[in-house]
């Protein structure tokens, strides 16, 4: 006898159902918990270079940096002050043995055009609130007079900024934390609780992991997941930008520029942040993600995130709100029994037919 298929039609009712069953799992789609300062974020983002190729062209480099914008332009010189110039320039960033490397080139004596420096801004322009960190150290070669600022900072204006500096020609433990403005240019005289130095436990020349938290009245500050200094005097209240730099330029901040070559050799760079709409509720992105996942009362859509005291970020043991073993696995908020359930149904009813 020969078997009868089922119609065309029954096999595309079937199709269409199985296809309005979301096959996704729950993870983290609803945001993060910080469990040891209790703050929740939305979104999470990382750069880790250690597993990265040596870059040898700005092309392999861009887009080893698709959410990075090398920056290059330029600084005048001022005469009058004494200011000299400075040029970001795209030869000052590469990839080499897994770090980020940025870099100051040495300014002689005899040199006389702009001091070559590096940035690198983030595309994102929307971060509002998060846990910023970045693991790095800040080498100036031996034997070098004058310094150089390695920078790790948020900036939207000169009103909004919060920042992380070492200032080579300071010593090799002093790091600046400071919230802007910092200084009152009108009565020439430092805004009193806006800006701190700390001295670490150990140089900058070895790698540290450097944070801060920025919430609403509060700039805290972090070394290795140590918190070392809060600060409430001018915390921002507008969304801005990530930036990492290095530079001097024959300032009162930076001193003379470094004679030799200043790096600053980054391993990672981990954030946890929310944005406006985010922070309002009015992320129609991460809205639809979380409630398709099943809310954030379903088990693994929040994830909570313990950091370790002296560890880094990269090592902080991140759970799910139950323990995998006992959480349900589901679809998309269907079990995966009720999924499984409705195959073995679609087999037996091809089986009849």
């Amino acid at each position: 006898m020969k078997p009868q298929f089922p119609s065309t039609q029954f096999l595309s009712i079937i199709l269409s159902t199985l296809t309005i069953i979301p096959f996704t799992a729950a993870v983290c789609e609803c945001g993060y918990v910080l469990t040891t300062t209790n703050q929740y974020f939305t979104h999470t983002f990382t750069n880790n270079f250690t597993g990265l190729p040596d870059t040898t062209t700005g092309v392999n480099l861009t887009r080893s940096l698709p959410d990075w914008e090398i920056q290059e332009y330029k600084f005048a010189a001022d005469k009058k002050t004494g200011i000299l110039g400075r040029q970001n320039a795209m030869s000052s960033v590469w990839i080499k043995d897994g770090l980020l490397h940025l870099l100051q080139k040495g300014y002689g004596a005899n040199d006389t055009g702009p001091v070559q420096v590096a940035e690198l801004q983030s595309i994102n322009q929307n971060f509002f609130h998060g846990s910023f960190r970045a693991r790095y150290r800040v080498v100036q070669v031996k034997g070098a007079t004058g310094g150089s600022v390695a920078g790790f900072f948020l900036y939207y204006d000169d009103q909004n900024e919060t920042d992380i500096e070492v200032l080579t020609k300071d010593g090799d433990r002093a790091i600046h934390y400071t919230n802007h403005p910092s200084y009152e240019v009108a009565t020439d005289t430092l805004v009193p609780g806006a800006a701190f130095t700390h001295q670490l436990a150990r140089p900058w020349n070895e790698f540290h992991e450097h944070r801060f938290d920025w919430s609403e009245g509060l700039s805290a500050f972090y070394v290795n997941n140590v918190n070392v200094l809060n600060i409430t005097k001018n915390v921002p209240t507008h969304e801005g930008k990530l930036i990492l730099n290095v530079w001097a330029n024959n300032g009162s901040w930076s001193g003379p520029p470094s004679s030799n070559d200043v790096y600053m050799d980054v391993e990672y760079i981990l954030m946890y942040y929310n944005t406006t709409d985010s922070a309002a509720g009015n992320d129609e992105v991460f809205n639809r993600a979380c409630e398709f996942a099943g809310g954030n009362e379903q088990r693994g859509t929040v994830c909570y995130v313990t950091d370790q005291a002296g560890n880094s970020s990269v090592d902080s043991v991140m759970s799910l709100d139950a323990p995998v073993e006992d959480a349900a696995v589901r679809v998309g908020g269907v079990q995966m029994t009720t999924l499984l359930g409705v195959v073995a149904a679609v087999v037996v009813v091809i089986g009849i037919l």
